[in-house]
C-alpha cells in the first residue's frame, strides 16, 4: 500500500465513521468533534515526533537547520494546544465511562491525581523519545573495512570489498530502518575551493578562440563547459554539468607541460571566478605526470585531474556518497569530451595512475578530497624552451590529516586506488567491434535510423537543465531512437560493463514495457517486468514524480563479471563502471537537449526494486543510475 495511504488511513477512517453517523441521523456534537480531532492530532504528533527523533539519530541529520527549528516550534505549539485541551478530552471519556460504572468513594480515592497523571505522562513521553533515539542510533549496520594501503588488497579480496560496499550502500524499503551512517560529515564545506595567497590567471569567458593545437583560449572554453557556472538563480549556483542535490563535489586541476599562453606547472581551476590558481611549478607538473602509468600520456600538453570533495555530497547522501560523486564526475567528463571534440582537441581518459602521488603533487589530503580521474588533452608535443605568462609559485602544504575517517566512502576509495609500485599492465578499453554482445534475446525490429544531430554542442551544454515536468503528449519513436543512437557514438571510455535498460511508459508506436538496448543492432529487446510498470518505476525511484511522469526511464546497470575483469582489478573496474555510467547519463542529457526534449538524472532508488523493474538479476548486474526522458511540459 502506498505510503500516502498509510499516513492518511486514520483520517480516512475518521471520515468514514463521521459519514456513517451522519447517515444514521446521529450528528456528533462540537465537543465530540473537538475530542476526536484532538485524539487524532495527538496520534499524529507522537508519530511525527517519534519518526523525527528516529531519523535525526539514524541519519545523523543536522538538528538545527531552519526547517527543523520551525518544526520544533510547531511541535511545541501543538503540544501546548493538546495540554490545554487535555482536560476536555479526559472529562469526555471519563463521563462516558461514569455512565457505565459509577465509582464509589474507594475507587475515587484510587484514581491518579492530576499532578501524578502529568508526571506519568511526561515520563512516558521522555521514555518514548529516548527509545526512538536509541533505536535510530543503534539499529544500524557495520562499516566496511578496506586495506590500510592501496596495494594491500589481493585480487581475491577486491571483489569482496566491492560487494560489501555495494550491499551496504544499497537502498531498500526495510534497509532505511535498519541502517545508520557511521560518519559525522561535519559542517558544510565551501562550495568553491579557493587559494587565498595565489595570484590567479583570469581566463577568457565562453566563446573564446577556436584553436588547434590546444591553446589557453580553447582550454578556458573547455573548462567552462565542463564545470563552469552557467547561471545563478535564487541563490542557487548552476553549473555546466549536473550534480546530485546541486552539491558539485568535483574539482579540476591542470598539469601543464606545454600550452601557448600558460606557464608549465600545476594549476587549480576556480569554477566560480573562471580563473586558474598556481599551485606548483614545472617540477610539480613533472611529479604529477610521472604518477601516470601511461608513458605516452605523460607527453600530453595538459593533464586534467578531477577530484571530489567528499563532504560536499556526504552531508546529504551519507554512505552512498561515492556512488554519487562518481556519477557526477562522469557527467562532467562527458562535457569535457564533447567540448574537446568541438575544438578538435584529442582527449583520452587515463585508467591507471597513482592517486597518492597525484594528491601529493596537488597538495590535497585524500582523507577529504579524493583523486578520481585524469584526462590527457592535446597531442603530445615537445616542452617549450621558455615559460609563458603566469609563472606558478609553490603550492600550499597538505593539511595535517586531522580530518576523521569517511567510513565506507574512504574505504572504497582506498580499495579502488592504485600505487606505482604495482606497475599494472594497462590494456585499452574494447572498441565497438570488440565489445561483448548482450545476452541472446528476442529483439524487436531495428529502431528508425535518424540522421545524427549536429547542433552547437557548446550551446547545448550551456543551456542544459534538469527537467522534472513532462507533457502528456507521447514521445515520438524517432526521437527516442535518436537519443539511443547518440549514447554509443563515443564508444566506451573506461569500461564496457554498462548496460542500457529502458522503462517505456508513453512512446508513440512502442508498447509500454521494459527493454534492453542492443547498440550493435540498434534494437530493443523486451525484458521481464512487473505489471503496472509506470507505478513500479515510480515506487523504485523513491516515489519521485520525475520518474513516474517520464515518457521513458533509462535504467543503467553494470555487468559484475565485466567490471571484475578490468585489467586493473575488480575494485578499479567498479570505479570505472560508475564513471562510464555517468558519461552515458550525461549523453542522455545532451542528446535530449539537442532534440528539444527534457531529461533528469536520478541516483536515489531502491536497488532491489530497480533490478526487478527491468528484469535484472542482482547476482549478475547491479543497477547504478536512473535518467528520466520526455517531452517537456
Amino acid at each position: 500500500m502506498p505510503k500516502l495511504l498509510w499516513v492518511a488511513l486514520p483520517l480516512l477512517a475518521a471520515a468514514v465513521l463521521l459519514a456513517v453517523q451522519m447517515l444514521r441521523g446521529r450528528r456528533p456534537s462540537r465537543q465530540a468533534l473537538n475530542v476526536a480531532s484532538s485524539v487524532l492530532l495527538l496520534a499524529y504528533l507522537l508519530a511525527t515526533a517519534g519518526l523525527g527523533i528516529f531519523w535525526v539519530a539514524n541519519q545523523q541529520l543536522p538538528v538545527f537547520d531552519w526547517h527543523y527549528l520551525f518544526g520544533y516550534g510547531t511541535v511545541l505549539l501543538v503540544a501546548l494546544h493538546l495540554v490545554f485541551n487535555f482536560r476536555v478530552v479526559w472529562r469526555f471519556f471519563m463521563r462516558r465511562r461514569s455512565r457505565e460504572v459509577a465509582p464509589g468513594p474507594e475507587h475515587r480515592a484510587a484514581l491518579p491525581q492530576p499532578a501524578r497523571r502529568g508526571a506519568l505522562a511526561t515520563l512516558g513521553i521522555a521514555a518514548a523519545a529516548s527509545l526512538a533515539y536509541a533505536l535510530g542510533w543503534r539499529h544500524g549496520r557495520r562499516d566496511v573495512a578496506a586495506p590500510d594501503r592501496p596495494d594491500a588488497a589481493t585480487d581475491s579480496a577486491e571483489p569482496g570489498i566491492v560487494e560489501r560496499f555495494h550491499a551496504l550502500t544499497s537502498h531498500s524499503r526495510t534497509g532505511v530502518l535498519t541502517s545508520v551512517p557511521l560518519v559525522d560529515w561535519g559542517a558544510a564545506p565551501a562550495p568553491f575551493k579557493r587559494y587565498a595567497k595565489a595570484v590567479p590567471v583570469r581566463l577568457p569567458g565562453p566563446g573564446a578562440r577556436r584553436a588547434t593545437p590546444l591553446d589557453l583560449g580553447a582550454l578556458a572554453d573547455i573548462l567552462w563547459h565542463t564545470t563552469g557556472v552557467t547561471q545563478s538563480r535564487g541563490g542557487l549556483i548552476l553549473r555546466a554539468s549536473p550534480s546530485s542535490g546541486a552539491l558539485f563535489s568535483t574539482e579540476l586541476y591542470l598539469a601543464v607541460r606545454a600550452l601557448p599562453g600558460l606557464a608549465p606547472g600545476v594549476w587549480h581551476h576556480d569554477a566560480e571566478s573562471h580563473a586558474l590558481a598556481p599551485l606548483g611549478a614545472a617540477d610539480a607538473a613533472a611529479m604529477l605526470q610521472a604518477a601516470v602509468f601511461d608513458e605516452a600520456a605523460r607527453d600530453a600538453p595538459v593533464l586534467v585531474v578531477a577530484t571530489a570533495v567528499f563532504r560536499r555530497t556526504g552531508r546529504k547522501y551519507g554512505d552512498r556518497t561515492y556512488r554519487y560523486v562518481l556519477a557526477d564526475l562522469g557527467h562532467a567528463l562527458e562535457n569535457l569530451r564533447v567540448a574537446a571534440r568541438v575544438f578538435d582537441v584529442p582527449m583520452r581518459l587515463l585508467p591507471a595512475f597513482d592517486e597518492a602521488r597525484v594528491a601529493q603533487a596537488l597538495g590535497v589530503d585524500q582523507a577529504d578530497e579524493g583523486v578520481l580521474a585524469i584526462t590527457a588533452l592535446g597531442a603530445p608535443s615537445p616542452p617549450p624552451a621558455t615559460p609563458a605568462v603566469g609563472r606558478p609559485g609553490l603550492r600550499p602544504p597538505s593539511p595535517a590529516g586531522h580530518l576523521p575517517s569517511l567510513g565506507v566512502t574512504g574505504a572504497i576509495h582506498t580499495a579502488t586506488s592504485l600505487q606505482a609500485a604495482s606497475s599494472p599492465h594497462v590494456e585499452t578499453v574494447p572498441t565497438h567491434a570488440e565489445r561483448a554482445a548482450p545476452a541472446a534475446a528476442a529483439t524487436l525490429p531495428p529502431l528508425p535510423r535518424t540522421p545524427p544531430l549536429a547542433p552547437d554542442w557548446l550551446a547545448v551544454i550551456a543551456k542544459r537543465r534538469s527537467v522534472r515536468r513532462f507533457a502528456g503528449a507521447p514521445l515520438p519513436l524517432p526521437a527516442l531512437a535518436g537519443v539511443l543512437s547518440g549514447l554509443g557514438g563515443a564508444g566506451p571510455m573506461l569500461s564496457h560493463a554498462v548496460r542500457v535498460n529502458l522503462v517505456v511508459n508513453h512512446v508513440a508506436g512502442l508498447a509500454p514495457g521494459a527493454y534492453r538496448y542492443d547498440a550493435e543492432r540498434h534494437a530493443l529487446a523486451p525484458r521481464r517486468a512487473p505489471l503496472a510498470l509506470r507505478a513500479a518505476a515510480g515506487a523504485a525511484g523513491l516515489d519521485q514524480d520525475v520518474i513516474t511522469d517520464a515518457h521513458v526511464v533509462f535504467v543503467l546497470s553494470i555487468d559484475r563479471e565485466r567490471f571484475a575483469a578490468d585489467p586493473l582489478g575488480a575494485a578499479r573496474g567498479y570505479r570505472h563502471a560508475f564513471l562510464e555510467a555517468g558519461l552515458i547519463g550525461e549523453r542522455v542529457y545532451l542528446e535530449a537537449g539537442a532534440g528539444g526534449l527534457g531529461a533528469c538524472g536520478v541516483g536515489a532508488f531502491y536497488d532491489d526494486e530497480a533490478a526487478a523493474l527491468v528484469g535484472v538479476d542482482p547476482a549478475q548486474e547491479w543497477v547504478v543510475h536512473f535518467a528520466a526522458l520526455g517531452v517537456k511540459a
